[in-house]
């Protein structure tokens, strides 16, 4: 299990929803039956992963089956708390550079990153296992995929740095079953034919063909697959159409940290003991004559019950605003923390807007409250 540190910064929260929008038996729209959350730890990072699935209504006159949220093995392996980066720099370390597996785990420590030497050996295995992945060739697996009705193939390489080999995946999207996997040294065309030839000696339909615009690998899938519907991965394509933003929503966050640590200060004051309660008198100075007592002094030094009454809803209104403060405070909090899903429902945005709303909120409440002040007071006699 993966330890929770506060001061370690979270990442983006990746979410996964299900394909399937209708129900095929009543032509229902489905609804989130399921949803699988899990904390994964990155190198640099740890993010929340969920995965939403779908059923149909109990009052369906079909099987409802349930349709699955997708898996992106290029985050982090079925079942495992690591991510696949951690799993890359356990191995290509290991492997490449001779370091022993408790030096990596001292390493890994110092860098943030929780983990002890047993749970490093098995990140080291899940990367052998990955090196020489040939799930794929399991009749069982076979007899599954035919039984979805195809594969929509997916394939993606994996580095941990620039004089590593990279390593090629291949799954299916619509299970998530991870189906081979190579190490190769090089990104050619040459070099990746013979691992999607190895899909193709399945001999199970490919539905269609996804992955990114790597130079080496369009050729390779093209010439293996030329009848296959082939796309382009829409988040990389998002991604490249969301850069120009890049910049202004970095200067936002900035803006978002300034304003929740201001607001964190307002908390802090609000909570503290030494906060003052109430204005002190002013002290006498001895050089000034005695006042002359008159009935109007007298009133003001011993007040009457009924003046006493008439402090009490001041008094009320005071608690009131404290707690209203309390209140806003937290709601600021939280609303500068929210999470969304970049490109299209960026977290800094959403988080912007959320606080300029309360911000208005605020203006407003205090715009009313000098309104009421002017109306309630009276001009001395």
């Amino acid at each position: 299990m993966v330890m929770r540190h506060p001061d370690r910064p979270r990442g983006q929260d990746l979410i996964y929803t299900a394909l399937q929008d209708r129900c095929p038996d009543c032509d229902h729209v489905l609804g989130v039956y399921q949803v699988d959350g899990r904390r994964v730890q990155g190198l640099d990072v740890w993010f929340w992963m969920k995965r939403r699935d779908k059923r149909c209504h109990p009052a369906c006159p079909g099987v409802r089956p349930i349709f699955y949220a997708p898996r992106d093995l290029r985050v982090v392996l079925p079942k495992r708390i690591y991510g696949l980066e951690v799993t890359l720099h356990v191995g290509e370390r290991h492997l490449l550079d001779s370091v022993p597996l408790a030096r990596i785990t001292r390493d890994l420590n110092e860098r943030g990153v929780p983990v002890d030497q047993r749970h490093t050996g098995r990140v080291f295995r899940d990367f052998l296992a990955l090196a020489q992945l040939a799930r794929g060739d399991d009749a069982a697996l076979r007899a599954r995929l035919m039984a979805q009705g195809g594969i929509v193939l997916m394939c993606d390489g994996v580095q941990f740095d620039d004089r590593s080999p990279v390593l090629y995946l291949v799954w299916d999207a619509i299970s998530g079953a991870p189906l081979f996997g190579e190490r190769k040294p090089y990104r050619g065309e040459d070099d990746l034919v013979p691992l999607l030839e190895r899909v193709r000696a399945m001999e199970v339909p490919i539905i269609g063909v996804v992955t990114d615009k790597e130079t080496g690998l369009v050729p390779a899938v093209t010439r293996v697959f030329p009848r296959v519907p082939y796309q382009y991965c829409q988040t990389h394509y998002l991604k490249n159409c969301a850069k120009p933003l890049a910049a202004d929503l970095t200067a936002l966050q900035a803006s978002i940290r300034r304003r929740a640590d201001a607001v964190r200060e307002v908390a802090k004051f609000v909570e503290s003991p030494e906060r003052p309660k109430k204005v002190r008198a002013r002290e006498p100075d001895p050089a000034e004559p005695e006042p002359v007592a008159t009935a109007r002094t007298a009133s003001t030094q011993s007040p009457s019950a009924a003046a006493v009454a008439d402090l009490a809803p001041l008094r009320e209104d005071a608690t009131k605003e404290v707690e209203l403060v309390r209140e806003v405070c937290e709601l600021a909090r939280v609303n500068s923390h929210l999470s969304g899903k970049a490109p299209l429902d960026p977290p800094e945005l959403k988080r912007h807007e959320r606080l300029e709303k309360l911000r208005l909120l605020v203006n407003d409440a205090r715009e009313k409250k000098l309104c009421r002040t002017r109306r309630t007071t009276v001009a001395p006699a």
